[in-house]
């Protein structure tokens, strides 16, 4: 039987195992992932990609080959043939039966009086009527500034012509208007 064991340092169940097969007498083949790389590898491909320790291979020797992901002891022992002590019984007492205690009779204690103290008057209360909130004066919206511009194209365009004074009209018909003649 040849044992293959994956492991790291500081895995406890590594550590368990490794005392599980030197109390048994068997005989293993360490690798230490930490101190090879190509064991890393080679113990994913073994173990379908578990990625944990310890992972151990088993070949028996008729040919049968088995891999074992993390340590219990009883998985071991199940495939290495090693038997398991049957777990004896553990025989129970019967609990005796205990007689009931008898309840202490029950003094009574003469009823305490109790002065009673006056309680005091309470204050009234005053309601103070709420304060009305203050008034804020309402402020007309601003104007629209595109409003007041479209008001004006509009006033524009729908303005009746008025005829043009004199100057303009005479320097439209190409004459000039007569200037005054200051000393006159």
């Amino acid at each position: 039987m040849k044992i293959t064991l994956y492991t790291i340092t500081d895995c406890p169940f590594s550590k368990q195992e490794k005392e599980y097969l030197s109390s048994h007498t068997l005989t293993f083949e360490e690798k230490n992932l930490e101190t090879n790389r190509e064991f890393l590898t080679e113990m994913l491909a073994v173990s379908n990609n578990f990625a944990g320790t310890p992972v151990t291979k088993v070949e028996k020797d008729d040919g049968q080959i088995a891999i074992l992901k993390g340590f219990t002891k009883e998985e071991f022992d199940k495939l290495l043939g090693f038997t398991v002590e049957p777990v004896k019984p553990v025989e129970v007492a019967p609990t005796p039966v205990v007689a009931p205690t008898p309840l202490t009779p029950v003094v009574e204690t003469p009823p305490v009086t109790v002065e009673a103290v006056p309680t005091p008057t309470p204050t009234p209360v005053v309601e103070t009527p709420p304060t009305p909130a203050p008034v804020v004066p309402t402020q007309p919206p601003a104007p629209d500034p595109l409003a007041n511009v479209l008001t004006s194209l509009e006033q524009q365009v729908n303005a009746v012509p008025t005829p043009p004074s004199p100057a303009v009209a005479s320097a439209q018909a190409g004459t000039m208007p007569a200037i005054p003649d200051p000393q006159l």
